[in-house]
């Protein structure tokens, strides 16, 4: 399938780059009269299509010479400033009236200037001009000017609040002069108002509207209503015993209420996607809660996943062209409709794409099999594979120029080749007299030796790579224990041996499991205390004897 180029758009940014698509876009954009070279394209925001140049073509010259796009005569060389020519402009743009704003001016110009006299400042001295008065910043505010300030907003009619003060002057500026927008007003004499331009909540408002919303079966509040609630009265349930409406307590899920909230959701358009945690709690998953409640399931929009053949053998032909990734929708509608993708690739022509691994192997079959053959025990060495002509001495060497660098990821060749002569990487290393290297601690390592028994959870080494990867140690120990199945068994095994250790409660990491099983914590310690092993009463002593 011919991927077809509209022409004379501008393509979008993340548009997939090729060789031909270059050579087209540099053809068009010198029929239409616009220059080509590097500084007029970075400068025209096509740095893009520089960088694609670069990538599929060699470069900005060559891509040019395949396009037949002729050589774009050279820029005028930037006139070089001296002192003279530089105090003669700034007369001239006096003289013109133009800004001499170090902001406004030319930058190049200023540039220059900054270069041959220091500053912008001293460039402006040379040429008699004023530095403060072509400065497009005024000086900093007195308390003077700003209670002039105030008492013209105070003429103007208006109540003085900070809303109106920060359209003239900075806030800041005025509580470092002052303190506070109130210390200022009042310092112009000016009568400091409390309340808010757009205050128009009440302890009264608050419960009338309490009052309404619950008339109507409003139960929850609005995100102003909320914040006038707990300035005035500090809390909801404050709020509602003055306005004497009942508290909204929340009653658990059950599975009647669940299906009747899952239908009313539905007939509104709602996924439910809230109430998924009651689901799972009550049914086990949301699917059989949507079963139960004769609800069907949210519908997803169809992807690449249900294309036909035809068209996914185009988009893979189309892709394998352009070298972009295959992507997850276009790899599982490819295993769907040809069952994997070596038979998706062999019908659409596209070569298959051997792996890594299997290459690597493959070249060590055959260089084995080569030192079998010489007699000599050495390999047949070829131009591609140099670790294949190495000796022992020159593995070590490498392993202890490796290890001296500091270690790190081992090379892949420096790896088969001690595969190949000591059958192991450890033994290669034993042979070389490496130190031992540290455990290079990994998400699912940590959480294979969090479940490893009698293992050493105070190691520096492990609570160092526990807060690198997790957070802290706390947050691996979660992530290990989701992923346990828990059963009342072992639920009781780790309540017990929580008490031994002198740990009150069940913990955060026993609860839901504890309330999943047994009901309740409560139940869940009072099982555990039911089936502890009773200790036999000691013996007194015979200084206890002696006593009695």
């Amino acid at each position: 399938m011919k991927r077809q180029v509209v022409r004379g758009k501008r393509r979008s940014p993340k548009a997939v780059w090729s060789r031909r698509r270059v050579i087209d876009e540099l053809r068009r954009l010198d029929r239409s009269g616009q220059s080509t070279t590097w500084a007029d394209l970075v400068e025209a925001g096509r740095g893009d299509l520089v960088g694609a140049a670069a990538t599929y073509a060699g470069g900005l010259q060559r891509a040019r010479q395949e396009a037949g796009v002729r050589r774009p005569a050279r820029r005028m060389p930037v006139p070089r400033w001296d002192k003279a020519s530089i105090v003669e402009t700034i007369r001239d743009r006096v003289r013109d009236r133009q800004t001499l704003a170090s902001s406004k001016a030319p930058p190049r110009f200023v540039a220059a200037a900054r270069w041959h006299f220091g500053s912008w400042d001293k460039a402006l001295a040379a040429a008699g001009v004023d530095a403060q008065g072509v400065r497009l910043q005024r000086r900093p505010y007195t308390r003077a000017e700003i209670i002039e300030v105030v008492r013209r907003l105070a003429r103007g009619g208006g109540a003085v609040r900070a809303s109106a003060l920060k359209g003239v002057v900075k806030l800041g500026t005025v509580r470092k002069l002052f303190g506070s927008v109130a210390r200022a007003i009042r310092a112009a004499g000016v009568e400091y108002v409390r309340t808010r331009a757009n205050q128009r909540w009440s302890r009264e408002r608050v419960i009338e509207e309490l009052r309404a919303r619950a008339g109507r079966g409003e139960l929850t509040l609005t995100r102003a209503l909320h914040r006038a609630v707990q300035r005035y009265f500090g809390g909801a349930h404050a709020a509602r015993k003055a306005a004497r409406v009942p508290a909204l307590l929340r009653s658990p899920w059950t599975k009647p209420s669940l299906i009747a909230e899952l239908r009313r959701r539905a007939r509104r358009g709602d996924s439910g996607s809230r109430l998924w945690a009651a689901c799972k709690r009550l049914f086990g998953s949301v699917s059989t809660a949507r079963r139960a409640a004769r609800v069907p399931a949210t519908q997803r929009p169809e992807g690449m996943a249900a294309w036909s053949k035809a068209k996914l053998s185009g988009e893979l032909r189309r892709r394998v062209r352009d070298r972009r990734q295959l992507g997850r929708g276009l790899t599982e509608g490819l295993r769907r409709q040809f069952g994997s993708l070596a038979a998706a690739r062999a019908a659409a022509g596209v070569p298959a794409r051997a792996s890594r691994r299997a290459a690597a192997g493959v070249a060590a079959r055959g260089s084995r099999r080569a030192g079998s053959s010489n007699g000599a025990g050495r390999a047949i060495a070829t131009p591609r594979r140099g670790w294949q002509r190495w000796s022992r001495a020159e593995v070590i060497e490498q392993l202890r120029a490796w290890s001296a660098a500091g270690g790190g990821r081992l090379r892949g060749d420096l790896k088969l080749a001690c595969e190949r002569h000591y059958g192991s990487l450890a033994r290669a290393a034993a042979a070389a007299e490496l130190p031992r290297q540290a455990i290079r601690w990994t998400p699912e390592r940590i959480l294979q030796a969090l479940r490893a028994p009698r293992f050493d959870v105070a190691a520096p080494a492990f609570v160092a790579a526990c807060i690198e990867h997790f957070g802290s140690v706390t947050a691996a120990r979660a992530a290990a224990a989701h992923e346990r199945y828990w059963s009342k068994a072992t639920v009781i095994a780790e309540l017990q041996a929580r008490a031994r250790r002198g740990l009150p409660g069940v913990g955060r990491l026993l609860r839901a499991p504890a309330v999943r099983l047994f009901g309740s914590t409560e139940a869940a310690l009072e099982a555990a205390a039911r089936s502890a092993p009773r200790r036999a009463a000691r013996r007194p002593s015979r200084e206890q004897d002696a006593r009695a």
